[in-house]
């Protein structure tokens, strides 16, 4: 089996020559790029989470997904400060005492949100929908219980999905103060090397065919089921709830109506449909780039292919401040649609 060395991806600190990051592009992404994040998205998810615990709007369904939405939000956001501090400010390592429990608790934690907030935004696309297809119903359907039930299970999902970063003889640092290697397999020579990297591909240690074909079946995977299938599921509903209200709308026109009152309609629908699309869009446009940049260095790397490590990880701190940015805007976009 044509492997690559393992001494390629010690530590940082045992190999500390290996990594040479740009350092200027880490500190203008995550001090100013995270400051400017920070301030849009505490503001506007904190406001969020204030409207939403209304007595009216908790005991809603849409509104008790808008108060998980917020609340996943500012978490991750929150999570995102250790970042701001290491790379933003003081561009180094830092905690290295207890780095290995902060690893775990940051990458579990990330990657926990990240899954169910995307399946709640698909959540809240389908509540709409159920509202507006079958009126009636929704009394009976689009409940805060049924809604409740929905979110345990994303968040059961994500707890297997993610457990094994909790693993203390697992997982760890890896090339602290580096954002997106500073945590990960433990023992550079272990199974959970290849394992993890599978799963998760950032840098692939090692190849054969399987390993190959795991690594993309997995990755089709995060990219289907993270990135593409909740932007779809969004974008249907968009237009599927868009086109219901037209026909019911077209159905109860009287025909002597007041022409500019239904160009006022036709306005409003169309300003409705734009925001719902523009949620799926950007839903999309901040979170597949990272998971197509893992993807495809991961590729690259496994089978050998001739990459600089240091262009992989400039161009992760770039997708992965794209997807913090996501965290900042999606409410907005909700609320508006």
């Amino acid at each position: 089996m044509n492997t690559t060395s393992n001494d390629t991806f010690a530590p940082v600190t045992e190999s500390p020559t290996i990594i040479h990051p740009n350092r200027t592009l880490f500190m203008i992404l995550y001090r100013y790029g995270l400051v400017l994040i920070f301030l849009i998205g505490f503001s506007g998810n904190l406001a969020s989470l204030v409207t939403f615990m209304s007595p009216i709007l908790r005991v809603i369904s849409t509104g008790f997904l808008f108060f998980m939405v917020a609340v996943s939000d500012i978490l991750y956001l929150m999570i995102t400060i250790f970042e701001f501090v290491e790379v933003g400010i003081v561009q180094g390592a830092i905690f290295l005492s207890v780095y290995d429990n902060v690893c775990r608790f940051r990458w579990f934690s990330k990657g926990f949100i990240r899954f169910c907030s995307a399946w709640i935004l698909v959540f809240i696309a389908i509540d709409r929908w159920l509202r507006t297809r079958f009126p009636f119903k929704a009394n009976q359907w689009c409940t805060r219980r049924n809604a409740s039930i929905a979110v345990l299970i994303a968040i059961l999902f994500g707890i297997a999905l993610h457990s094994h970063m909790l693993s203390t003889q697992l997982f760890g640092r890896f090339f602290p103060g580096i954002p997106s290697v500073a945590c990960g397999p433990i023992n550079p020579t272990s199974f959970y090397m290849p394992f993890f990297f599978t799963q998760w591909p950032i840098i692939q240690v090692g190849r054969n065919r399987n390993e190959d074909q795991k690594k993309k079946y997995f990755g089709i995977f995060q990219v289907v089921f993270i990135s593409i299938v909740p932007a779809i599921l969004m974008l249907a509903s968009s237009i599927s709830i868009h086109r219901l209200i037209h026909k019911e709308k077209k159905r109860i026109q009287p025909v002597n109506s007041n022409i500019h009152e239904r160009t006022r309609q036709t306005r409003l629908q169309r300003h409705m449909l734009i925001l719902m699309i523009s949620s799926a869009i950007l839903f999309l446009a901040t979170t597949l780039p990272i998971s197509i940049s893992q993807i495809t260095n991961a590729y690259l790397l496994g089978t050998n292919a001739h990459v600089d490590l240091n262009e992989i990880i400039n161009e992760e701190a770039v997708v992965n401040l794209l997807l913090d940015f996501n965290y900042a805007v999606s409410i907005f976009n909700l609320s508006k649609g």
